[in-house]
């Protein structure tokens, strides 16, 4: 039968034996095989069944970002070979997953809408927090492609299978980001006064994969998402005023991820099923190149002394400094270096190796950046360096965490930073020499793309667009006659034009990869 990607099958239903992390991965069913659900398991079901675009895994890293996200922003190092900036059918998993992901939605808004309006308000927090993770994703895919399928979109469960009443039209994404921004605005309001009753508090509780039932989690997570959409549109002329206006009301409720403590994660609980990082080792170091590191990061660890260097990094096999692999040489001379162990590659111990890496959703190293980013561009020098240095620290922290469960040690680094040592740090990158706002924007992004790295590559792609910065030089692929440079957005799936004509072509005139998505408006 014919499958639309964004009408697939939908229908979830988890079935626990208990409420234990482990009873989830046993009892988790194919969704396409189930016939009934109830609220809280189809909660469950949604949060689940997109996992790998939110835990380091392979099937994400290797077949989408790694030749994609990773390569645009020079997150890693990487060869220079024919077709580099085309990102090509891998995106079509990104695609895939987001419209399977999205039905499960459709199915959780069925099956509230089955309900009486008494058991419908009883259950409300399970629509106001699955939207909250709806729309980080959804914004995800906006600054990716552009405008795409979203109101009409998974519910061909709801029209009895007709694939025809099922095609979705692309909504424009402008409007998708005011939508998520006027509905994240209202569930943080709803959440300050929001009681649940005992019976859906332990439900939420157990079915809460992300936050476990903690309320003053998701509002942290609603504000900090909200924030970075605020901040991902400050420049475009029509948010501008909204941006400067609601990130000052975020400010002064001062309900943010703020410590590393209030990091929104979905972390590993268990080794026994596959929500876990276990396929990150083979997505980065499978191919040989994938884990090297960058020469602008490298370059930048090195003259500073960033704490940072060694827990993310390792020196090359046969290296006696650490050295990134430089963008601008010929794929030849790229290939020899990393044979030859002369370049440095990403910690195998606290990144590539360790399975218990936390799918990252918002943490406080990025929302003070962000912070940063805001002061600076109001005029406020003094409390930007404060949010930037707060960041800085918050950043190190992370990554010398993230080493606490690795079960692998050999490359784990066995002294941690020092407070001298992040101080000298802080005071040779001199966010407080930096008087213009130009200077200091600069130094935020550079921070920025350091702590996203590998870790957060959609979020790396949709600043270094947004800001140009860092300024990244890339050698020009001129083999290729369809994209000599990185492309500014990912091409629609084939499917589209093939399943969903009639939508498809409203939007065939912006389908390349030179269009800008609305935010990139430098």
């Amino acid at each position: 039968m014919r499958k639309l990607l964004y009408t697939s099958l939908a229908a979830a239903s988890i079935l626990f034996a208990s409420c234990t992390q482990n009873a989830f991965e046993d009892a988790y069913r194919d969704p396409s095989t189930v016939t009934s659900t109830t609220v809280p398991k189809q909660f469950a079901g949604f949060m689940k069944i997109n996992f790998e675009d939110v835990i380091p895994s392979y099937w994400n890293y290797f077949t989408v970002i790694r030749t994609t996200s990773l390569n645009y922003t020079q997150a890693h190092g990487f060869l220079n070979t024919t077709g580099r900036y085309i990102p090509g059918a891998a995106v079509n998993d990104r695609w895939k997953r987001y419209y399977n992901f999205i039905t499960q939605y459709r199915e959780l808004e069925k099956v509230m809408g089955s309900l009486s309006p008494a058991e419908q308000a009883e259950n409300r927090i399970y629509t106001i927090t699955s939207t909250i993770y709806l729309y980080d994703h959804t914004e995800k895919m906006v600054d990716n492609f552009g405008d795409i399928p979203f109101s009409q979109a998974g519910k061909i469960s709801s029209t009895g299978g007709n694939y025809a009443n099922a095609s979705a039209k692309y909504d424009n994404q402008i409007e998708l980001y005011t939508q998520m921004l006027d509905e994240l605005k209202a569930f943080s309001t709803e959440l300050n006064s929001i009681a649940l009753s005992t019976k859906v508090g332990l439900e939420f509780k157990n079915q809460d994969l992300i936050n476990k039932g903690d309320l003053a989690a998701w509002k942290n997570y609603c504000n900090s998402l909200r924030l970075r959409i605020l901040n991902r549109v400050s420049a475009v002329p029509s948010f501008a005023s909204r941006s400067n206006s609601e990130i000052a009301e975020i400010i002064n409720e001062g309900k943010l991820v703020d410590e590393n403590a209030e990091n929104i994660a979905f972390r590993v609980y268990t080794q026994d099923g596959d929500l876990d990082s276990a396929g990150f080792e083979d997505a980065l170091e499978e191919d040989g190149f994938s884990n090297s590191a960058p020469k602008l990061m490298i370059d930048h660890m090195n003259a500073n002394g960033d704490p940072r260097l060694t827990w993310l990094f390792e020196k090359g096999q046969t290296a006696s400094v650490f050295t990134g692999l430089d963008p601008l040489l010929a794929s030849g001379a790229q290939t020899q270096l990393v044979v030859d162990g002369k370049i440095a590659v990403y910690n195998r111990s606290v990144i590539s190796r360790n399975k218990w890496l936390p799918g990252t959703l918002i943490n406080a190293a990025e929302v003070n950046l962000i912070l940063a980013e805001y002061y600076t561009r109001n005029g406020n020098g003094a409390t930007a360096k404060t949010h930037f240095e707060k960041a800085v620290r918050q950043s190190i922290e992370y990554y010398v965490r993230l080493g606490d469960k690795a079960d692998i040690l050999d490359w784990k680094p066995t002294t941690e930073p020092t407070a001298a040592e992040i101080d000298a740090y802080i005071t040779t990158i001199n966010f407080g020499g930096a008087s213009a706002a130009s200077d200091q924007l600069a130094l935020i992004a550079f921070q920025k793309y350091i702590h996203y790295n590998v870790m957060q590559a959609d979020e790396a792609w949709a600043e270094q667009r947004r800001l140009k910065l860092p300024a990244l030089i890339f050698m020009e692929d001129e083999t290729s006659t369809i994209r000599k440079t990185p492309p500014t957005r990912w091409t629609y799936p084939n499917s589209e034009s093939v399943y969903n004509p009639d939508n498809y072509n409203a939007v065939k005139a912006n389908d390349n990869l030179s269009t800008k998505i609305f935010s990139d408006v430098k």
